[in-house]
């Protein structure tokens, strides 16, 4: 950390696991589900974070996308008020969430894959070009930042240029 996130070295001098599992071992295929589940009662469940959208952890964002949907779940559950939580609510409350995890998910399914060309120039030019690789880094907190420069090959060269010029 102290060569690469020097900034975020001493913040974490002093981090440790929880515990002795708290480490990551394996694989697990990345799933979308379905956010509305019946049940045998025939009542509906809502499902939420990684029990609907779970990724690879290859970007750390199992975490960051659980809290962004008890935000948006919590907004939802509050503006919603006395009405009843019925299946259009869920899908409704889930919507938004979808809206950002559908990237998130889309960028960690591409780190799974051998990276194409223009991915392979941005990390090159990353080298060379300190706010690109700051930006890079900064996407493991907003990956939305990524779009649509590192998803589409036209976007990432255009965005290249513009750091060159």
């Amino acid at each position: 950390m102290d060569t690469f996130l020097p900034w975020e070295a001493a913040r974490a001098k002093n981090v440790e696991l929880t515990d002795a599992n708290g480490i990551l071992s394996g694989r697990f295929a990345p799933t979308v589900r379905k956010p509305i589940a019946k049940l045998p009662s025939g009542k509906a469940a809502f499902g939420m974070a990684d029990v609907v959208v779970l990724n690879d952890p290859i970007t750390g964002q199992g975490s960051n996308n659980a809290s962004k949907c008890a935000k948006i779940y919590l907004d939802a559950i509050i503006a919603h008020g006395d009405k009843p939580f019925d299946q259009a609510w869920m899908q409704a409350t889930f919507d938004p969430f979808w809206d950002y995890v559908q990237y998130v998910t889309g960028w960690t399914n591409a780190l799974l894959q051998p990276p194409p060309p223009h991915v392979l120039n941005i990390m090159g030019a990353a080298q060379g070009i300190p706010v690109l690789a700051k930006r890079i880094a900064n996407c493991f907190d907003e990956p939305l930042d990524l779009f649509p420069w590192f998803a589409v090959p036209e976007e990432a060269d255009k965005y290249l240029k513009s750091l060159a010029a």
